[in-house]
């Protein structure tokens, strides 16, 4: 039985109506704005309705342009940006960008990420302006729940958000990214389109299947549309469910961390009560708060079983994209994945206050305190040198004290078997006198009213 349903009039003013309605609470007067230009249609309206909003809605537009240099047509692109914002006197900056860093990615997301990080250079602006809309919304969905997204994943693309650029922590001073199109869809921006007379280019590629998005668009989509033909909206509301459910999950990660984690570290004793779900929940957040990224689940996962199952010594180390997961007396760590320590290491100290050894992945500093630390004099008479454990170090920390090995000592000090290995250990000739974290040999040490050296070495965490 064909569809007896009569589809609505559109009309053009919805969509202006519609930006203006997303923008209005984001806004204040005199905001700054720089819409993401591409050429093409999306874009183009956006310009325009944009233009029509900046003087009652009291904010100052410009635009940029990114050149991938991936299509022949590129530089025609860039002229046709540049002749449109010539006509309406508004600023373009034009960027070309190299996308062969992130090809690993595949060409799309290789793009995408070259793109993002041109966004977040614009400091100078509040918001980052973008076209993408409520078909967008419903493509990207569907693709992240292809692709085995998670709650996050499948929460798609929010109004507005802070930038994270390359995946990494969100960029300093970062203008927020706004997307106020969202609400509608391709029609209503082609009918509106059509209707001012607007004109844009083709980019050749929307229309290459090969491309898992346009693959849906063209293919997929317009078959679903014929049983389902309001699904752009139902989509979107079903990415705005799993949006408020991510928000959700965030928070109670917070409340999580709260007991469970004391920097970058966390207690597995806490871990083992919240079980394998939330304590999931409570690593996702803590990376993404850390450099953005989330690990594939089966490693997260395969993480976790090694923290809880292994061993009391057992050495636990899983990668999780850039980060170490470790496990070390009762603590879970998430470090910054460090160098393999070599063999042997040694150098002499040239006065320098912090001293950066990327060998080892961390810096020894050096600040003066009277009548504390390594006497000043002593170590420039004799000369301070670095050197690595070889094995059978001795050290007697107070005047009358025992001499004991290195090993014990570092041991009791509870530190992590990955930093001994690292630790730079320092000599005034054949003699150890200094070894961070733990103290000064004893006859070492400045005396009451002399200068001496404060030692520390911080490890990238």
């Amino acid at each position: 039985m064909a569809n007896s349903r009569k589809s609505k009039p559109i009309s053009p003013d919805r969509v202006e109506a519609t930006v203006g309605a997303a923008l209005g609470p984001l806004l204040f007067p005199g905001a700054r704005l720089v819409l993401g230009l591409s050429g093409g249609l999306d874009s183009v309206v956006l310009l325009e309705v944009l233009r029509r909003l900046a003087a009652p809605m009291d904010f100052h537009l410009s635009c940029v342009h990114v050149n991938h240099n991936i299509s022949p047509n590129a530089r025609r692109w860039a002229a046709f940006c540049a002749r449109r914002c010539k006509q309406l006197k508004l600023a373009l900056t034009v960027y070309q960008v190299d996308i062969e860093p992130y090809r690993a990615d595949g060409l799309e997301a290789a793009a995408r990420r070259a793109r993002y990080e041109i966004y977040a250079k614009q400091k100078t602006v509040d918001f980052v302006v973008l076209a993408q809309h409520l078909d967008d919304q419903a493509e990207t969905l569907l693709l992240q729940l292809l692709r085995g997204a998670g709650v996050k994943g499948g929460a798609a693309m929010p109004l507005v958000r802070g930038q994270h650029p390359g995946g990494g922590k969100r960029a300093a001073n970062s203008a927020a990214i706004v997307r106020p199109m969202l609400a509608l869809s391709r029609v209503e921006i082609e009918t509106y389109a059509r209707a001012n007379r607007l004109k844009w280019v083709e980019d050749e590629s929307n229309a290459d299947t090969r491309y898992d998005r346009n693959f849906l668009r063209h293919r997929v989509l317009p078959v679903l549309a014929e049983a389902f033909p309001g699904y752009r909206t139902t989509l979107a509301r079903a990415a705005g469910h799993l949006a408020e459910a991510n928000s959700l999950l965030d928070q109670l990660a917070q409340a999580d961390a709260k007991r469970a984690a004391k920097g970058h570290t966390l207690a597995l004793a806490e871990l083992r009560r919240l079980g394998y779900a939330r304590s999931k929940n409570l690593l996702r957040w803590m990376l993404r708060q850390r450099d953005g990224s989330t690990p594939e689940a089966d490693r997260l996962h395969e993480g976790l079983r090694q923290v809880f199952d292994a061993g009391d010594d057992a050495a636990v180390r899983v990668d999780l994209g850039g980060i170490e997961l470790r496990r070390y007396a009762g603590r879970a760590y998430l470090l910054a994945a460090l160098p393999v320590p070599p063999d042997e290491l040694r150098g002499d100290w040239d006065g320098r206050r912090a001293w950066t050894l990327p060998e080892l992945g961390g810096v020894l500093r050096f600040s003066r305190r009277l009548g504390a630390g390594l006497s000043c004099e002593r170590a420039r008479s004799t000369g301070l040198s670095l050197r690595l454990r070889q094995g059978g170090e001795k050290l007697r920390l107070r005047a009358g004290g025992s001499t004991r090995s290195l090993k014990n000592l570092l041991q009791e000090a509870r530190l992590p078997p990955w930093e001994r290995e690292r630790l730079p250990l320092l000599y005034c000739g054949a003699a150890l006198v200094a070894v961070p974290g733990l103290g000064i040999a004893s006859g070492w040490e400045a005396g009451p009213g002399e200068r001496g050296w404060l030692i520390t070495w911080r490890v990238q965490a």
